[in-house]
């Protein structure tokens, strides 16, 4: 008897100790909701420690043995889900609904993965990221990504909802013309947006809209080109080469030339595969030979960069082929 009095003492301590630990820390960090559960539960286990050890009063023992299990359980059941209530822990989806506890019932239904049931409740409340979560434990992605746009509408800064949106109706749903669609919405934002815009819109197959995308894309390339950083102008004259106007894309290529050439001097670290490239790309613009004598020289020279800067000759080699397969299929000419 004296073993488990001890033994029961011991625990019921333990708890109480613990619980008052989580309480007053809650509180301190004013999280009530956890913090007075927690309390009342620790100070029953304080008395029932003194009564076990004690056995005083038997009668008072019980009471708060019996105490302190409907306390725990309560406590349990409230910490889980403190907007849901313990009363509401016993109650019928249906029944909140018919109170008006529309919030209380989609708790209950997301408990017993009713999602759909869920959802739909989340929606009327207008808690349209709850309701995407439901829909996304569905794979209902034509909800989620419809929902995500509603969120873009509905929120003051809409590119995160957009880009998920984007991401869902080309990678998940397989419709690119909705992705196109959004990254348009998304470009006028983030301007840099309309460049995959453009390519969306090929992909689609409208390569009418795909044009717009493209010419707005160069603007804001151009722009930053000038404004900001000279590496846009490869951007420009990608872009110019897109649309077929050689001439504005040679020019383009030169200005990007210069700057890489720049930046070989001033800071290397492998400038200089830009400038191969870069030679490469006016001598399939221009047929000018000159330029395929110095993309040669300096790719030679990007791999002995290669040699110097990277010990893994398998890495090496994928560096050496990357460059290869970008001349192969952007530049077109034989090296």
């Amino acid at each position: 008897m004296i073993v488990i009095k001890v033994i029961l003492g011991l625990i019921f301590l333990a708890v109480a100790a613990g619980a008052l630990f989580v309480g007053g820390l809650a509180i301190w960090a004013r999280n009530y909701k956890l913090g007075f559960p927690s309390v009342g539960v620790g100070l029953l286990a304080l008395l029932e420690t003194y009564e076990t050890f004690t056995y005083a009063h038997p009668f008072i023992f019980w009471l708060l043995f019996v105490a302190f299990l409907l306390a725990a359980g309560a406590a349990a059941l409230y910490i889980t889900e403190p907007e849901l209530g313990v009363i509401d822990w016993f109650k019928s989806p249906e029944k909140l609904i018919a109170e008006g506890k529309k919030h209380k019932a989609a708790i209950k239904y997301r408990r017993k993965k009713m999602w759909r049931e869920a959802a739909k409740l989340y929606e009327e409340l207008g808690w349209y990221t709850s309701a995407s979560i439901c829909y996304e434990e569905l794979g209902d992605w034509k909800e989620v990504a419809r929902l995500y746009e509603l969120l873009a509408e509905k929120e003051e800064h809409p590119d995160y909802y957009l880009r998920r949106a984007r991401e869902i109706y080309e990678e998940k749903l397989g419709d690119f013309k909705r992705a196109a669609e959004i990254l348009e919405k998304l470009s006028e934002i983030e301007e840099w947006y309309w460049d995959d815009a453009a390519k969306m819109w090929e992909k689609v197959g409208d390569n009418e809209r795909a044009l717009k995308c493209w010419e707005k894309a160069l603007e804001v390339n151009k722009r930053r080109a000038v404004e900001e950083d000279g590496v846009f102008w490869s951007d420009v004259a990608d872009i110019l080469d897109r649309l077929g106007r050689v001439d504005e894309a040679v020019e383009a290529y030169k200005k990007f030339l210069e700057y890489a050439k720049k930046m070989d001097q001033d800071e290397g670290k492998g400038w200089i595969r830009h400038v191969a490239e870069t030679y490469y790309a006016l001598y399939r613009l221009t047929g000018d030979e000159e330029y395929k004598k110095k993309g040669d020289e300096a790719l030679e020279a990007y791999k002995k960069y290669l040699d110097e800067v990277v010990k893994d000759e398998k890495f090496k080699k994928e560096l050496i082929e990357e460059v290869l397969r970008w001349q192969r299929e952007r530049v077109e000419i034989e090296l």
